[in-house]
């Protein structure tokens, strides 16, 4: 009997920590005036580890990198492109600038009404919600 007290003691620790992972990282309010964009590429560009999506400092081939872009983009709404480039939202919601042909509208083949929402997330980073339709 002695021996089952750690276990369950273990177990009570175990399941104590599932509950708060699930409780994690979420969406917490929407970042206005920002649309959900998707990256255009094929799955061979998006493994093209020499020539990766990114963010620009300014809107220029020859500004400064700021950084991966993800498969999801939050690019300013309304925004005409500016020598080819879009305003948009790095993850810690610092500016920079994102190629306008990378990017595309944010859909999901197998469900028409799926939606893709800019959010402010839980630790305070910009991330995105998908609402249930």
């Amino acid at each position: 009997m002695k021996t089952m007290i750690p276990l369950i003691a273990s177990l009570a620790l175990v399941e104590l920590g599932s509950t708060a992972s699930a409780s994690g990282l979420h969406a917490v309010r929407p970042v206005q005036g920002y649309t959900c964009m998707a990256l255009n590429q094929t799955q061979e560009q998006a493994m093209d580890f020499e020539h990766p999506a990114s963010f620009r400092q300014g809107p220029s081939d020859n500004a400064a990198d700021a950084g991966l872009a993800g498969a999801q983009i939050a690019v300013k709404t309304g925004a005409d492109p500016v020598n080819g480039y879009l305003p948009t939202l790095r993850t810690d919601f610092k500016p920079a600038w994102v190629k306008a042909s990378l990017v595309k509208p944010y859909t999901v083949a197998s469900n028409p009404k799926a939606r893709c929402i800019p959010a402010v997330m839980s630790d305070g980073s910009q991330g995105f919600m998908y609402p249930r339709n």
